[in-house]
């Protein structure tokens, strides 16, 4: 298990309620939002992704006209790739694409090389402005989250959030400008609606994700709703959400048939979790979407309601220990209550049957 050794500074601030809301929901609302979001820059875009594909067509078209009015665009991504040969100067695909999208004008640069990954997903417009703002985000910058593709007629499961807030927004600038060559020190956060990772001792300083995720899930009261791309089998937030169960907390998991052991369904429900697989999108094909979200929501209803919205992983361990993450803690009431009614919908249409799981979640 990892050590939360974080703890916030005296002076943490909380961001009002209102100033970090829902922006987008996928495959709903399609890449339309985002393109919209960021030719809406005038002084500046920079984009934090793991992966971007320089043959997304619409979504490299609007950076390059953002580039052509004189807005420059910097990307930062990912060093290496999961499950890829990933030598130390960087993975082969992702250099390709630093050199296809530097041809058209966009600034690119790899992650930093001390982290595993760089699977932060920000946009941040005009910073250093009155008018900066970030779209946080859990999707890629790849056309398979968005909507009908070349792997099938559905996107990804995946949501975004746009935080106004500007000490927040500057935080999320200066941890941008930490991971842009030749790189610097990260500067430590007193926000406390951000949640950052590396988590892991070694690095500094010490983001706060653990801390974060064990406090939320641990402070759930009645009801905890959790998408799970992925539960790995020794999950630090595996033995809380099963002892959550255990304590009599309404506790319902969304996944993919492919995310997790059977071992692992079955250890969750004999706790009285309630697990589902697969969600159809909106009902109109047979094809189930990805669920690719790792959005988790407390409390619904309650005033003590509050969601997650990032791109951490929250049950594979080395996402919040080693891994560049950025995600927030939401309280705006509209927001929670679009965040639970999408849950509420993917979970009728999910299954409680688990379809040729992967014999390890490993």
């Amino acid at each position: 298990m990892p050590t939360a050794s974080y703890s916030p500074p005296a002076d943490a601030s909380v961001t009002p309620p209102d100033r970090i809301t829902l922006a987008n929901v996928q495959p709903d609302d399609g890449i339309a939002p985002i393109i919209e979001f960021i030719e809406s820059a005038e002084k500046s875009v920079d984009i934090s992704i793991y992966r971007i594909d320089s043959d997304y067509t619409a979504l490299i078209e609007a950076l390059t006209r953002t580039v052509d009015r004189g807005v420059p665009v910097r990307i930062s991504i990912s060093r290496q790739l999961v499950g890829q040969p990933n030598p130390p100067e960087g993975n082969a695909q992702q250099i390709q694409v630093q050199q296809e999208l530097g041809a058209l004008g966009i600034q690119v640069e790899l992650s930093r090389p001390e982290f595993h990954y760089g699977h932060e997903k920000s946009i941040i417009l005009d910073s250093g402005t009155p008018k900066a703002r970030a779209m946080i985000a859990d999707w890629n910058l790849q056309d398979s989250y968005f909507g009908p593709n070349a792997y099938g007629p559905v996107g990804a499961r995946g949501m975004a959030v746009l935080n106004t807030d500007p000490q927040d927004v500057a935080t999320v600038a200066a941890y941008f400008e930490a991971n842009w060559p030749p790189y610097a020190p990260y500067p430590v956060s007193d926000r406390a609606s951000l949640v950052w990772s590396p988590s892991g001792i070694e690095y500094s300083p010490v983001g706060n994700s653990v801390q974060v995720l064990t406090d939320f899930v641990n402070g759930a009261q009645k009801t905890l709703d959790i998408y799970a791309e992925y539960i790995q089998d020794d999950a630090f937030l595996l033995s809380m959400v099963i002892d959550r169960a255990k304590a009599g907390i309404a506790v319902r998991v969304i996944g993919n048939s492919d995310g997790q052991s059977p071992a692992i369904v079955q250890q969750l429900r004999e706790a009285g979790v309630q697990v589902k697989f697969d969600p159809i999108f909106e009902g109109n094909t047979s094809t189930p979407m990805f669920v690719h979200t790792k959005t988790m929501i407390a409390d619904a209803g309650l005033p003590t309601q509050v969601a997650f919205v990032g791109s951490q992983n929250t049950f594979i361990n080395e996402s919040p220990e080693a891994i560049l993450e950025l995600g927030t803690i939401v309280k705006d009431l509209a927001t929670l209550e679009r965040i639970r009614a999408v849950f509420d919908q993917d979970w009728g249409t999910a299954t409680e049957t688990q379809a040729s799981p992967s014999p390890s979640s490993s």
